[in-house]
């Protein structure tokens, strides 16, 4: 079993650490060793790459990305409008990294208690060093690209892994 931070597990977004920003990146990390990142700029650019993870040591995070989805977000939609491209990816992110502020719970109610973590990463993600975790659930369904493609299966897992399961 590949070891995994529960730290980690939930929401993390960079807007509330960079104020006035014109982009903003968001990493999401599933209890199961799923997750994505998300970037997306206020013309409409939305990007989000599938990937597992896991931490091989303390401090230290690696994000195999999988899939990578590409295209426009919509006003009136909270994922793709258009979708420019889609297709595997194969990039791997092997990164320090640190929390701090207090140990990030996925189900802290809303507002409970203090300051929100921080992950500082020591290579950026989506354009990122910094993310503030958010106090909310997080599952598959709110992967931005959800309903493109299923997950495609990684050598030893499961296949089949659809949004909602």
């Amino acid at each position: 079993m590949t070891p995994l931070d529960e730290r980690l597990t939930g929401l993390w977004d960079s807007a509330p650490l960079e104020q006035g920003a014109m982009e903003a990146s968001a990493l999401v990390f599933l209890p199961d060793g799923r997750g994505w990142s998300r970037f997306e700029s206020f013309s409409s650019e939305l990007s989000v790459g599938r990937f597992h993870w896991h931490c091989p040591g303390p401090g230290l995070l690696e994000l195999r990305y999988t899939w990578r989805v590409d295209g426009q977000w919509g006003s009136d939609a909270d994922g793709f409008a258009v979708v420019e491209h889609s297709g595997p990816d194969d990039e791997l992110i092997r990164t320090g990294y640190r929390v701090d502020g207090g140990t990030p719970s996925p189900s802290a109610a809303p507002g409970a208690g203090g300051a929100a973590p921080r992950l500082t990463l020591d290579h950026p993600v989506e354009l990122a060093h910094a993310f503030a975790h958010l106090r909310r659930p997080v599952g598959p369904a709110d992967d931005p690209s959800a309903a493109v493609l299923p997950y495609p299966p990684e050598p030893g897992r499961t296949p089949g892994w659809t949004p909602g399961s």
